[in-house]
């Protein structure tokens, strides 16, 4: 069974197709909060069904690439994480994003650069957020601060109020990584090696025509131009959400329970993140207008 339904009806209807005995692949966010989303995976654990949150973009080869260049450090230990996306919506068109329970940018935008963060730089330790809300109280554009057990950090933000560039790079001591654009279907990466300035760069002959050249406008424009990064073509076939449903079959036809890709673990840790965030949130409210 496939839920796609609204937010608010996603945990629900999990907990109903799992105790029927279905297998589940669940439209994110597939809870609207902690205990909530521990219901659904008790019912999932009760069932001994496949049940997965439908996060497609970790599907992605290109974010399953850029995971396996932190993983595999690559360009050295993975330090920064910053990720954005944010879209304007007119809350008369879109008004299941605006108002009642379920919705908010949190958990309908903000859950893409939250469960990147997780899965590049780990457990989360402690998170800050700035949260701006509507006069029905509901999260309208948010950016987050998570700091990582491990010592990473990730700067986020999401934005149903304002257009964001959408970019998403993560930082490593040996240079850094970029998602290509449009970030939330990117088929590619930029990838940048930076050496580590040392003691050979602070002086001699190299360091005196390094500063020459600097001074040439037209080798600035040309380094400029060049960037000194690779691109890696990661493209995801005929349509994006096609890797998703992919390894969602392969699991099924493997008699799993729980994909790989997308833990229970890490869904129920996206919510933690989620509510942290809300409990920072200022008392005061936009006006309408």
């Amino acid at each position: 069974v496939y839920i796609a339904t609204a937010t608010r009806e996603h945990a629900a209807h999990a907990i109903a197709a799992l105790e029927a005995g279905k297998a589940v692949l669940c439209e994110k966010p597939f809870a609207i909060g902690v205990e909530q989303g521990q219901r659904v995976l008790e019912a999932a654990q009760r069932s001994g069904r496949l049940f997965m949150e439908a996060q497609w973009t970790t599907a992605l080869p290109a974010f399953r690439e850029l995971l396996r260049l932190a993983r595999d450090r690559a360009l050295g230990e993975p330090v920064l994480l910053h990720s954005e996306f944010g879209i304007a919506h007119d809350p008369a068109a879109y008004p299941r994003l605006f108002e009642g329970p379920g919705a908010g940018v949190l958990l309908d935008f903000g859950v893409y650069p939250i469960v990147l963060a997780l899965q590049a730089l780990g457990p989360v330790r402690s998170v800050d957020a700035a949260v701006r809300c509507n006069a029905a109280g509901v999260d309208v554009h948010a950016t987050l601060q998570l700091t990582h057990e491990h010592g990473g950090h990730s700067q986020l933000a999401a934005s149903l109020v304002c257009a964001l560039p959408n970019r998403t790079s993560l930082s490593f001591a040996g240079g850094h990584v970029s998602l290509a654009s449009p970030v939330m279907g990117a088929e590619s990466l930029q990838v940048c090696p930076v050496a580590p300035v040392g003691a050979a760069h602070a002086g001699g002959p190299r360091a005196g025509l390094v500063a020459a050249l600097r001074r040439r406008r037209w080798v600035r424009r040309l380094k400029a131009f060049l960037g000194g990064r690779a691109a890696l073509e990661r493209p995801f076939g005929v349509d994006r959400y096609a890797p998703q449903l992919s390894h969602f079959l392969a699991l099924l036809d493997a008699g799993a329970t729980e994909s790989d890709l997308m833990p229970h673990a890490t869904s129920l840790a996206v919510l933690r993140v989620v509510e942290a965030a809300r409990q920072c949130r200022p008392p005061v409210v936009e006006a309408s207008p």
